[in-house]
């Protein structure tokens, strides 16, 4: 059978700001339309957890955007020093608060297991401890150590659907066994985000694609589609989530001003920082501010509005603050160029 091919007009290189907006795009979702909604008890009913999916597309994106053909080591060290210190820091001083403010202590198996970002692993009980927005760590991990193996394979996007395919199948159907309807549906669900981004990104990198009617294409088609309807879920998220990152690209941008793409580039530079933050300091830490300090005002739908943009301006202070001391490492420094793609 004769291979299908696309190829744009010019390969992309540099960084694309385009991807950037769509991070602070993202983020927006996540943080105003999905997390703002749920403290006010409001419907989410444009699904802002989409967000998320933008995340994990974006992520195999950008890295494939930025292979450098590096050893292991330095490409592990790499993703090391972009997550770690950071998830740390935040880790740190939520486990600190929940202790001395909160006066909530967790067990030394579960402060372990988030240290070690692969507390998601080891089910409902350890994903969602001390700070929801964790079990994201567990994720971007785990994928990042995935396309280890299978970088050399950047030119076969057919092995590289059939590797994700595997890895969120299994972990999925794993998850769907034993009762851990968390993990399943935040973690595994999106595990085939990051593989499509992979093929964007090496397809956006090189200005051509081929894919191959193989055995690896058929045997990922079965897993991502058939499999899974069969035992009566599906694969949905990784899809929407390229549905509203081609709608902005494609039909929003143009028309949106300059400041604005500023404003939302600004939120994808800071994503990791506001997005690891951000959670517990508009829900749990505004309740307790306003039956702490304002018992008299009550917890009503104004107060906890206030009091979430009281908390988002404290994390994006904080998220600035640790993004510029953390800039020194090496992954932090952003390439050379940027193109408007």
């Amino acid at each position: 059978m004769t291979a299908t091919g696309l190829a744009p007009s010019v390969p992309v290189k540099g960084r694309v700001l385009a991807l950037d907006e769509l991070k602070g795009l993202a983020l927006l979702m996540i943080v105003v339309l999905y997390h703002g909604a749920g403290v006010l008890g409001m419907a989410d009913v444009v699904h802002g957890e989409v967000g998320v999916d933008i995340f994990v597309i974006a992520s195999g994106i950008g890295l494939m955007l930025g292979s450098q053909g590096e050893s292991a080591g330095r490409y592990l060290a790499r993703r090391f020093l972009r997550i770690y210190p950071t998830y740390w820091i935040v880790y740190t001083a939520f486990l600190l608060g929940d202790v001395y403010i909160r006066h909530i202590n967790s067990s030394g198996w579960d402060v372990f297991l988030h240290y070690t970002g692969m507390h998601v692993w080891f089910g409902d009980a350890h994903a969602m401890t001390v700070n929801d927005s964790f079990w994201f760590i567990t994720l971007i991990v785990s994928l990042y150590v995935a396309y280890l193996p299978i970088r050399r394979f950047i030119d076969r996007p057919d092995i590289i659907l059939f590797a994700g395919s595997v890895m969120a199948f299994t972990s999925a159907a794993a998850y769907l066994h034993y009762g851990q309807p968390v993990c399943f549906d935040h973690f595994s669900l999106r595990m085939p985000g990051f593989f499509v981004g992979l093929v964007v990104g090496r397809y956006m990198k090189t200005g051509a694609m081929e894919i191959r009617p193989t055995a690896w294409l058929g045997a990922a088609f079965l897993l991502l589609f058939y499999l899974p309807y069969v035992m009566s879920f599906i694969f949905t998220s990784p899809w929407i989530g390229c549905g509203v990152m081609a709608g902005y690209a494609f039909l929003v941008r143009p028309a949106v001003p300059g400041p604005v793409r500023a404003v939302l580039r600004f939120f994808g530079d800071h994503s990791l920082e506001i997005f690891l933050i951000h959670q517990p300091l508009i829900r749990e830490y505004n309740v307790l501010v306003l039956q702490r300090y304002f018992p008299h005002a009550g917890i009503t739908a104004e107060s906890l509005t206030l009091g979430m943009a009281g908390g988002l301006v404290v994390t994006i202070a904080i998220s600035v603050v640790l993004h510029a001391a953390l800039r020194g490492l090496p992954s932090m420094v952003a390439p050379a160029r940027a193109v408007p793609a």
